[in-house]
């Protein structure tokens, strides 16, 4: 899957997590919604792990290991290279 593609689906994944949780937030025993909640968060993590693998942290919070890779991306105003 090409960098967009995976990124708009992180997206996607991530405005449904937020409406979910939203809905929790006045539902909290409802569990349908925490299932659907639960399976989006995996979806989510296994996009990002990917998007990761590919293309470098997504986030500063993500970043692993023993260097600062984040900052060796095009920061967001930038556009691509």
């Amino acid at each position: 899957m090409n960098k967009d593609a995976l990124l708009k689906k992180i997206q996607m994944f991530d405005f449904a997590l937020q409406e979910a949780a939203l809905f929790l937030d006045s539902h909290p025993n409802d569990v349908e919604a925490i299932q659907y909640y639960q399976k989006y968060r995996k979806l989510k993590d296994q996009a990002t792990s990917e998007f990761e693998s590919c293309f470098g942290p997504l986030s500063n919070r993500s970043n692993q290991g023993d260097q600062w890779e984040y900052v060796y991306g095009p920061w967001p105003w930038e556009g691509e290279e």
